[in-house]
């Protein structure tokens, strides 16, 4: 066997060990999702067009979604998460988007 061969035989067992040691994350637990997990899912509940976002005080998914957000992320992520979420609606009033969800929050 070559050099180059057992070599790349070392990393990948070095990689499998790795992947190994890290537990995989599943969404609902404690730690489970991410920042992008929350934008991308508020993204998915949120119902818009191009002036505006419609369910961000009456929709019970987003404030289910609010909740859990508030109860799995440290505060500092919670302004990101909104930010990020109306920012990929590309709606035109999205300052108005983000007072009404940090209300929500607020409660």
């Amino acid at each position: 066997m070559k050099r180059t061969d057992q070599e790349r035989i070392e990393r990948e067992l070095k990689r499998r060990e790795k992947h190994a040691k890290t537990p995989e994350r599943k969404p609902g637990e404690p730690g489970g999702n991410s920042v992008s997990d929350y934008v991308r899912n508020l993204v998915t509940l949120l119902q818009y067009d191009d002036e505006q976002i419609y369910n961000t005080r009456d929709d019970e998914d987003v404030f289910e979604l609010l909740l859990e957000m508030k109860a799995e992320l440290a505060e500092k992520h919670w302004e990101t998460v909104l930010k990020s979420a109306i920012q990929k609606t590309k709606v035109a009033q999205k300052e108005q988007a983000l007072t009404e969800l940090k209300a929500l929050l607020a409660d």
